[in-house]
């Protein structure tokens, strides 16, 4: 079973690290709930009020929170977020998301026939989905002006043209 180490964000200097298996971490984190809060710009001296944001564990989460999540218009999803969330429940509900797959989001048809087959239960497959180039299986979302260099150690370096 896949966890979501929050020790893999940051590499050992303390910076931002930028691996697949982070990036999946940063993503998990995005999706969960967060309260409200205030803090005072410290230039301006302006009241910054930032609301509270509904979410869910994604690793607790069952499969009609994470489709309902999909479905809803009103909240504001990136690509990547979509297609980690797609990945995600290929690999924890293989089963209802080959049987709902018509009816879980429409747009996403053959990238949803390819996740399946290539699904894995690997947290760096799912992490991928946050780097440029590497959103969809289709390549839809490609850009040729970019292009992505997978380092020995597992970082992803992106260069742009």
């Amino acid at each position: 079973m896949i966890t979501f180490d929050q020790s893999k964000i940051k590499d050992d200097s303390h910076k931002m690290s930028l691996t697949a298996e982070s990036e999946a971490v940063r993503l998990s984190n995005e999706l969960r709930s967060k309260k409200a809060r205030t803090y005072i710009h410290d230039q301006t001296g302006k009241r910054i009020d930032i609301p509270a944001k509904k979410g869910f564990d994604i690793e607790t989460a069952d499969f009609m929170t994470m489709v309902n999540w999909l479905a809803n218009p009103r909240i504001k999803k990136s690509n990547s977020l979509i297609a980690f969330v797609h990945r995600w429940l290929s690999v924890k509900f293989p089963d209802e998301y080959s049987k709902n797959k018509k009816k879980i989001d429409s747009r996403y048809k053959a990238e949803k026939e390819l996740i399946l087959s290539h699904a894995k239960n690997d947290i760096v497959w799912l992490g991928e989905v946050g780097f440029c180039n590497m959103v969809r299986l289709d390549g839809s979302l490609n850009n040729p002006d970019t292009k992505i260099i997978k380092k020995k150690n597992g970082e992803i370096r992106i260069v742009r043209k």
